[in-house]
C-alpha cells in the first residue's frame, strides 16, 4: 500500500478531460458553438468518455511442427469507434455544436437564416430546408479532428492536476448522435451521446517530475519506431507511408529499403 501511495493512490473514474482540435479553426459552426464562449462548456459538460481499446486482428498459421495445431498471429491493427456522452445546459450547446458538424460533414452548412429568437412561436415560424438539396460530402480536412482524451488524477495543487495518460484520436468526426430521450415526470437532466470514428489513435505517456529528476543523467533518446536490423539503419517513418518521401522513397535515404535474404536456419 505504501508503493500505491507514492504513485498518488488509486485512479479514479471521474476524472478526465476531453478536447476538439480542427485542422480548419474557421468553419461557420465552430465559431457560433465552439468559439471563445462555447469551446469550456462543451468540454465541461462530457460527462461520459471512454479511454480507447486496442484491438489486433489475427490470421491462423497451422502445419510448423507436427502434430501443432492452428497458431493465431497478428497482422493489422484495428480502431473501433468511441462514444461521448454530454449534459445539457438550457441552450443546448452541446446537441447543437453535435448537429451542425454532423450536417457540415454532409454539406449543409451552418446558416443564420435557420436561427430564431428562443421562443416557440418563432420556432414555428421557421421552414425547413429546400426540398430538392443534395448531401454532398465535404472534405475530409473540412470536418475531422483530433480528439484529445486526457486522464487526470488530483495532486496537492487541483483535481486535475496530473495526467498520467493522454489519447489523441486522429480525424475523429461523429457518425450518430443518439436520440435525446424527453419525457413528463420527474425532472431530469437532458443528455446527448454520440459516437464517434477515427483512423487511429497515439499514446501519450506522462512520466511525474520526482522519476524525471532520478533519471535527469540518462540523455533523451529519439523515438525509431522502424528498426531494420539486417541493414542498421534506422527510419523514423514507416517507409512506404507517404509522409516519409515520394511514396516509399525515405527523405534522408532517398531510396526504398533495401532487402536482405537471410538462409533459413533449422
Amino acid at each position: 500500500m505504501q508503493k500505491i501511495g507514492v504513485k498518488g493512490g488509486m485512479s479514479l473514474t471521474t476524472g478526465y478531460h476531453v478536447e476538439f482540435e480542427f485542422k480548419n479553426k474557421t468553419l461557420p459552426f465552430l465559431e457560433e458553438f465552439y468559439g471563445e464562449n462555447g469551446k469550456d462548456v462543451v468540454e465541461m459538460l462530457c460527462d461520459e468518455a471512454q479511454l480507447p481499446n486496442v484491438v489486433a486482428t489475427t490470421g491462423t498459421l497451422t502445419g510448423r511442427y507436427l502434430g501443432e495445431g492452428l497458431i493465431n498471429y497478428p497482422h493489422t491493427r484495428s480502431f473501433t469507434d468511441l462514444g461521448l456522452g454530454f449534459m445539457c445546459d438550457a441552450k443546448l450547446t452541446p446537441l447543437k455544436f453535435l448537429n451542425a458538424w454532423y450536417e457540415h460533414i454532409f454539406g449543409e452548412v451552418y446558416d443564420k437564416k435557420f436561427e430564431y429568437e428562443d421562443t416557440i412561436e418563432s420556432a414555428r415560424g421557421k421552414l425547413p430546408r429546400s426540398t430538392n438539396r443534395v448531401n454532398r460530402l465535404s472534405y475530409i480536412d473540412d470536418y475531422v479532428c483530433n480528439l484529445r482524451i486526457m486522464k487526470t488524477e488530483p495532486n496537492k495543487i487541483s483535481s486535475d492536476g496530473r495526467a498520467p495518460i493522454g489519447y489523441i484520436l486522429e480525424n475523429a468526426y461523429p457518425y450518430s448522435i443518439d436520440a435525446v430521450p424527453l419525457a413528463y415526470g420527474s425532472s431530469q437532466l437532458t443528455r446527448v451521446t454520440s459516437s464517434f470514428y477515427y483512423t487511429r489513435h497515439t499514446v501519450l505517456y506522462g512520466t511525474s517530475k520526482k522519476h524525471k529528476r532520478q533519471n535527469s543523467d540518462v540523455p533523451d533518446q529519439p523515438v525509431r519506431p522502424f528498426n531494420t536490423e539486417l541493414t542498421g539503419i534506422y527510419n523514423e517513418l514507416d517507409f512506404d507511408d507517404p509522409a516519409a518521401g515520394n511514396f516509399g522513397l525515405t527523405p534522408k535515404r532517398g531510396g526504398p529499403i533495401p532487402l536482405q535474404v537471410v538462409p533459413f536456419q533449422e
